[in-house]
């Protein structure tokens, strides 16, 4: 059965192993708080990398107690995501999550082609799952961090990466919608001539285990009446388990708007990396990063497994 709420995440992971979460710059209330619950809950070990009179004068004002954490004191930004990397690649953690640390300091760090987290040849992109009110199941989408403008080759990947995530969650064939301002192929627009030939890639087998569909505008791949006012015909249904965005603008506006107008609760993650990482908007809230925490477990889980 499909996983259609992120409780539902913490749920599952709640079953597996322990896993050993290690926090890069993790001296701020949100990560704190939200670390502590993923120990309540019994589902990781915490270490935590950064400032350590910092880390316990957070733990203080928030009545928690520091020595539940493991707390590596290192008080500069930039090293304290280079010693997170390096107890992930010394074996001393499963997944890696970022603190306060910027995101552009962390993806250097990770990218380090000496001790980084790359996986050699891979594109590293990043994939959030959205649990939106009026929506009637879980929504995968990228790339709302990293890739600014997506070539035909990283929108390809993306492609893959949606539908891996969407069948960690019990989704067998996800239905994927390139997304696009408008369902015509127009060749002066690029983001419409990638959905199309994505869209056949997959018709062709070259992209597997999905239904995809592009370009569509938004409403296309989310909306039922909205295909059939336009007279659209689509695999995808206007009922869409993954979208691909055009473009980083469009994917982060999207995933703000989610978060602020709509109440949507979020958990974040890269691909293309050797561990599952999260990296969540330093403004994001606890539970959204709870979320993010546990679903990297679930998926460092699976790996074992698989």
């Amino acid at each position: 059965m499909p996983i259609k709420k992120l409780d539902d995440v913490i749920e599952l992971v709640k079953t597996k192993p322990k896993k050993r979460i290690v926090i890069a710059f993790g001296q701020d209330d949100t990560t704190i708080v939200a670390a502590k619950k993923a120990i309540d809950l019994k589902f990781a070990d915490i270490t935590i990398v950064g400032d350590k009179e910092i880390i316990k004068e957070i733990c203080k004002r928030n009545n928690i107690d520091p020595n539940i954490f493991k707390i590596v004191n290192e008080p500069d930004e930039m090293e304290s995501g280079r010693r997170s990397i390096a107890l992930i690649n010394e074996g001393k953690g499963d997944v890696l999550v970022k603190g306060l640390i910027s995101t552009d300091k962390m993806l250097k760090c990770i990218l380090d082609k000496e001790n980084g987290l790359m996986i050699p040849g891979q594109i590293l992109s990043h994939v959030s799952i959205a649990e939106i009110p009026n929506y009637h199941k879980l929504l995968i989408f990228s790339d709302a961090a990293f890739i600014p403008r997506p070539n035909i080759e990283q929108k390809i990947a993306m492609t893959n990466y949606v539908i891996a995530t969407a069948r960690k969650i019990g989704i067998e064939r996800p239905k994927v919608a390139i997304i696009s301002f408008s369902e015509k192929t127009n060749p002066k627009i690029p983001t419409a001539v990638d959905g199309a030939l994505i869209s056949k890639m997959a018709e062709r087998g070259q992209i597997k285990n999905a239904d995809i569909d592009g370009p569509l505008s938004i409403d296309l791949a989310i909306d039922p009446e909205s295909v059939k006012t336009k007279g659209v015909k689509s695999c995808v249904e206007g009922n869409a388990d993954c979208l691909i965005f055009p473009f980083l603008e469009a994917a982060n506006i999207f995933y703000k708007s989610l978060t602020y107008f709509a109440n949507a609760k979020m958990a974040t993650h890269i691909v293309g990396s050797k561990v599952p990482t999260a990296i969540s908007s330093r403004a994001d809230t606890v539970m959204n990063k709870l979320y993010s925490m546990a679903f990297t477990c679930l998926l460092a889980e699976k790996e074992e497994e698989e």
